[in-house]
């Protein structure tokens, strides 16, 4: 199973290209071959990297709750798919990024991914610093969860 962890520090090309972190690409395994989807995050300026075989279960499950026949479940639908593209990686790890993609998450040079179990998260470099919680935040929000659970 698939566990991507971990941040690391990459830079883009003048070209919009990255190179996945060794230990992402070597995590991914027989997946490397098969396309990846990046998808715009709807929280923040950041992009989400799936891949392929994971993604097609989300679209499923998305799909799943629609009904072909109604307007607000159609503009959803268009919504939804405009929100992700399926990229290919080159074998040296590679990634082709298109602008409307980079402009979204504001990445120009600096760039970070994030483990984050089944997919990958890529910010710039300031998004990422702006978006690390301290420990103390983090312990406080898992002990509320963890109360809501009981």
């Amino acid at each position: 199973m698939i566990e991507f962890a971990g941040t690391y520090s990459a830079t883009l090309d003048d070209k919009g290209r990255i190179v996945l972190p060794a230990p992402f690409k070597k995590e991914l395994g027989d997946l490397a071959a098969e396309s990846l989807v990046i998808e715009k995050n709807l929280h923040r300026e950041c992009l989400d990297i799936h891949p392929e075989k994971f993604w097609r279960k989300r679209v499923e499950d998305f799909k799943s709750t629609l009904d072909p026949f109604d307007e607000d479940d159609d503009a959803l639908l268009q919504f939804f798919y405009q929100n992700f593209i399926k990229v290919t990686m080159a074998p040296n790890g590679r990634i082709n990024i298109p602008d409307s993609y980079l402009q979204y998450a504001k990445l120009e040079k600096g760039a970070e991914f994030i483990g984050m179990g089944e997919s990958i998260r890529l910010l710039s470099e300031s998004k990422a610093a702006e978006t690390i919680m301290n420990k103390a935040d983090f312990l406080a929000k898992l002990k509320e969860k963890r109360q809501k659970k009981v």
